[in-house]
């Protein structure tokens, strides 16, 4: 005997997968922009930055005076790579004007502990 089974539903063939939408960039872009929401959360960093530099504030007479410097430089490093990078576009261009904003950033901490220095202010 042949075994007959009966199907209440009929299967449906899975839907093929949605088609991304096609991504445009420009010439010269690596990568897409980003969205809207991401802009918003740079922006959250961004300012949770700005508050550790202003409460660095009130750290001046249990920190020492190079310490504080030191910070505030990191955090504007920093500040400076995030804005470059996501504002500027810097992540979705070609990789040498990454290189020349962060030859720019090296050179203005140079000249700006030359001043520092001249100006004796680690004594």
């Amino acid at each position: 005997m042949t075994e007959i089974t009966l199907r209440d539903e009929i299967a449906a063939e899975p839907a093929p997968p949605a088609a991304a939408e096609p991504v445009h960039l420009l010439p010269g872009e690596l990568r897409p922009h980003p969205s809207p929401l991401q802009y918003v959360l740079i922006a959250v960093v961004l300012c949770a930055i700005t508050a550790a530099e202003v409460s660095l504030y009130y750290l001046k007479g249990d920190l020492p005076e190079a310490a504080i410097i030191a910070m505030l430089l990191v955090f504007a490093a920093l500040k400076f790579g995030i804005v470059a990078s996501w504002y500027m576009h810097l992540r979705t261009d070609r990789p040498i004007f990454t290189r020349f904003f962060v030859l720019g950033i090296f050179a203005a901490i140079i000249l700006y502990m030359i001043v520092l220095t001249s100006l004796q202010i680690w004594s």
